[in-house]
């Protein structure tokens, strides 16, 4: 587990590439213990998650298992965490940028951080004024996809393409993962 130096240093990596500056990837431990610890994200990131399961939660049936739900969202949140990062170490290798891996992964890790304060803003912008909520996600998600391909383009040191591609496959391995959930809860 990173110390809190680590995390807040790896934060700020990930603020500094939010507004576009190649120089955050600096701030990131990018050792091979760097990229165990940046796993630690999906633990600041799980109660801004949890918020949003919740949220959706509230509007299901009143026939729902809470204790279910909870379950199956505990489990696809674990596996949304590891698929990526398994997916993409064969898909760097393929593509030749395996030297790169463990940088995208530290990098698009640490940057879920700042993924969720946004989303989680966006929400809460959008419940506040319910007529521009629907326009402000999509916007925020709009945001968070161009951040995510800067950063793995930026991490990879690869081109655009190879960059939309990877956030492609990632958004199409998190969009079955909360199929699946959804339709086991």
């Amino acid at each position: 587990m990173p110390d809190q130096e680590e995390v807040l240093r790896s934060i700020y990596g990930a603020y500094r590439l939010a507004w576009l500056d190649r120089s955050g990837m600096s701030q990131f431990n990018l050792s091979v213990e760097g990229f165990w610890g940046s796993f630690f994200a999906a633990i600041l990131v799980a109660p801004g998650y949890a918020l949003l399961v919740i949220q959706d939660l509230l509007i299901q049936p009143e026939e729902l298992n809470p204790v279910w739900a909870f379950l199956v969202e505990t489990v696809a949140y674990g596996v949304g965490w590891a698929a990526f990062p398994l997916v993409a170490v064969v898909l760097t290798h393929l593509l030749g940028l395996s030297r790169n891996y463990t940088a995208m992964i530290i990098a698009a890790n640490w940057a879920s951080v700042i993924q969720i304060g946004v989303f989680l803003a966006a929400v809460g912008l959008g419940l506040v004024l319910p007529g521009l909520g629907g326009l402000v996600v999509t916007i925020a998600t709009g945001a968070i996809l161009f951040y995510q391909w800067f950063v793995i383009r930026t991490a990879l040191d690869t081109g655009g393409g190879i960059a939309l591609a990877l956030v492609l496959i990632d958004l199409f391995i998190n969009s079955v993962i909360n199929l699946t959930a959804e339709s086991l809860i």
